[in-house]
């Protein structure tokens, strides 16, 4: 298997030898070539070179067409240089490397990204919270050039000039190693390549450069696609007041579905003056206004409609060669202020897979963009005209196979703020348990743009619970949020596989899944829970959260103390700590285990390989200390929870064990909540989240 570290997805055996074959060598692909502006692109063969040291040669799998393309091609783009292939936003397959090339390897799935991101430690741009200008390779890109000044495309040995430093109009194309965006290989990359460019940078202009709160007016002029992005990332934000204007009326359905207020038309409002319009609505002006046309009369106009004081306007449309912009100096001496944005601000290596992930769970959409789709490279004109026709906002052009299945996608089912960060909820078709599961995972606002992705934390819950108990019962949030854990609460077991007697008892079947792998004939389809929170689970956050999978911890609460205790002494190594709230330490000695082992497992000794007080005694690896608290007043201590007969156990063999008998605390998330700053404590600080004691 080739790239992904998770290992969601496959790629074929046919794709990999392919590239095996290929790499070191020149290959001989499709490519729609701008010989001229102005001129219909010339689908034709060229030579793809190799990729020298620090670069990336991709397999091109789908490509949108963003409205800088076709300017470029009408010749507006003063950067413009023909011949050149053309095309920026992508979404493709690393082929082959490059000598020194260590972030990506074949196989592994990328956006390529105009604005690199070197990530240098010297780069003042890279380590600044305020910029994403990379300038690393910037002069030589603006060029047409890869970073030693030379092109690695050609036809019949005349040099071909790159273009943006993507060139994705092609089968095949070279990229510097600081432009490729590694996501997860398990997206749609006919939909995700959109954020190779636009869509991406309407986001970010709201979410990085003006950072919008929160019950603000929003102006937007242009109504394509970088607009409607603009008003989707404002609703989310929560403006109270978006306006979208336009001189297409087509336009403002769209955009009120995406969270537009209302919408105007500047020619045939009122007097076609649109900015008397604005006025008439919000007298003192817009806190937020977005020029997304590129027309510089345009641009002054959202200026001096923005809020006397402190309204800020953001130029995002590329303005036509030679062209300046002007307005009288009062008004930005009463507080008015201009700005502009460049890929939305979005650092693009740290930040576009955080947003690949966003889109599939759920939170952002980018369907509604999509209104035209063409099969093959050969199609790459009808695109254009479609683009021209006014009633495209994007077309996808789908160039080539990945050979990867997109991932089935999860259902967002909640996301609220909480203590610096967010729980969501999440439901999936789970493989290991063949049925929908639900999950919900507490993640915290990054401490910085380009801090370390935080670790994330387990907690297993009890009999008769789900996800939801520990999250809005345990108190964790406020310690996680502040140390910057994330936080995962699974379901207790499979709902409604429609077993019989699934339901009976609180104590077997239905949220008493005791986190082993039924083998009875009954059970063993679905109560699967075992590989399902220590394979399945993880590997699914780890894909579709901005958290770091190699940095994972485990605890829980009675089950669910015993499970995390029996899922570490099972994987030596696995987690970095392990904690538990009242476990059930010897299972197989007492009521509950000896019923969940014998209708799981079969018999109470088949039982033994999920007794943490059995398994510590053959365990052999790396040993955490394993923090367990257990109140004295609680009423299943003696006959149901044994942490006497664990504490022996480890002690025997030198596994260090701490145990706290908590006076008069019971077995309630009353006691839980009381010791979670404690555990939370604990495991931030073997995760390196704080200094260790």
């Amino acid at each position: 298997m080739l790239g992904c570290r998770t290992g969601v997805r496959k790629m074929s055996t046919a794709l990999i030898e392919s590239f095996k074959a290929t790499a070191g060598k020149t290959i001989t692909c499709k490519a729609a070539v701008a010989w001229e502006a102005k001129k219909p692109l010339d689908i034709t063969d060229i030579q793809i070179a190799p990729p020298k040291a620090g670069e990336v040669r991709v397999k091109v799998i789908s490509n949108a067409l963003c409205h800088t393309d076709i300017y470029t091609l009408d010749g507006h783009d003063p950067e413009g240089l023909f011949p050149c292939v053309l095309g920026h936003e992508a979404a493709a397959v690393v082929e082959s490397i490059g000598e020194g090339v260590t972030s990506v390897v074949p196989g592994d799935v990328v956006i390529p990204c105009y604005t690199p991101e070197c990530k240098k430690h010297e780069c003042i741009f890279c380590q600044s919270p305020k910029t994403n200008l990379c300038p690393t390779i910037r002069s030589t890109q603006g060029q047409g050039f890869m970073p030693d000044g030379t092109s690695r495309l050609s036809k019949d040995g005349k040099p071909i000039y790159h273009f943006m430093g993507c060139s994705t109009f092609a089968e095949y194309a070279v990229i510097a190693e600081i432009s490729a965006a590694k996501i997860n290989p398990g997206a749609d990359l006919n939909k995700m390549c959109l954020l190779g460019c636009g869509v991406a940078t309407g986001w970010g202009a709201v979410f990085n450069n003006t950072k919008v709160p929160p019950g603000s007016t929003v102006a937007v002029f242009g109504l394509g696609a970088l607009g409607l992005s603009v008003i989707q990332a404002a609703k989310v934000s929560g403006a109270r007041y978006i306006v979208g204007v336009d001189i297409n009326d087509s336009k403002f359905p769209t955009a009120v579905e995406m969270g537009a207020t209302e919408c105007v038309n500047s020619m045939t409002c009122e007097d076609g003056d649109v900015k008397k319009w604005l006025l008439g609505k919000e007298k003192w002006g817009y806190d937020y206004t977005y020029d997304c046309t590129g027309n510089v009369n345009v641009m002054r106009c959202a200026l001096e409609v923005a809020h006397r004081g402190w309204g800020e306007s953001c130029v995002i449309g590329v303005a036509a060669a030679g062209k300046e912009i002007s307005t009288r100096p009062f008004q930005l001496v009463t507080g008015r202020n201009w700005k502009g944005t460049a890929f939305g601000g979005w650092k693009s290596r740290t930040e576009v897979p955080k947003l690949v992930q966003t889109v599939m769970r759920g939170e952002m959409a980018l369907e509604p963009y999509i209104t035209h789709t063409f099969q093959g490279l050969e199609h790459v004109n009808k695109s254009i005209d479609a683009l021209h026709s006014g009633t495209c906002l994007r077309a996808v052009v789908q160039i080539g196979e990945s050979g990867l299945v997109p991932q089935t996608l999860p259902k967002l089912k909640g996301n609220v703020r909480v203590e610096g960060g967010w729980m969501k909820q999440l439901s999936h078709w789970s493989q290991s348990c063949q049925c929908e599961m639900t999950f919900s995972v507490f993640l915290p606002d990054p401490q910085a743009r380009t801090a370390p992705l935080p670790p994330v934390l387990y907690f297993l819950s009890g009999l008769t619970c789900s996800d939801e108990n520990a999250r809005t019962k345990a108190h964790f949030a406020q310690e996680a949020g502040r140390v910057g854990l994330a936080v995962v609460f699974p379901d207790t077991s499979p709902r409604g596989a429609n077993i019989a007697g699934e339901d009976d008892s609180w104590d077997f079947g239905t949220a008493a899944g005791f986190y082993v792998n039924a083998t009875t004939p009954n059970w063993s389809k679905n109560y699967r829970m075992y590989d399902y929170v220590t394979k399945e689970l993880p590997e699914l956050v780890a894909g579709l959260f901005p958290v770091d999978p190699s940095k994972m911890s485990i605890t829980g609460h009675s089950m669910g103390g015993h499970g995390a205790m029996i899922c570490h002494l099972k994987n030596p190594g696995k987690y970095t700590s392990v904690s538990a709230f009242a476990p059930i330490c010897n299972p197989t000695a007492v009521p509950w285990g000896e019923k969940a082992f014998t209708g799981y497992l079969g018999s109470v000794e088949a039982g033994k390989e999920y007794d943490a007080t059995e398994l510590v005694k053959k365990y052999k690896g790396p040993s955490p200390p394993i923090l367990i608290d257990q109140g004295t007043a609680d009423g299943f201590l003696n006959s149901q929870l044994k942490p006497e007969n664990f504490a022996a156990a480890a002690a025997s063999v030198n596994y260090p064990c701490q145990v706290r008998m908590q006076p008069l605390y019971d077995h309630s998330y009353y006691f839980i909540s009381t010791f979670m700053r404690d555990h939370v404590d604990h495991h931030a600080r073997a995760l390196g989240l704080r200094p260790k004691l």
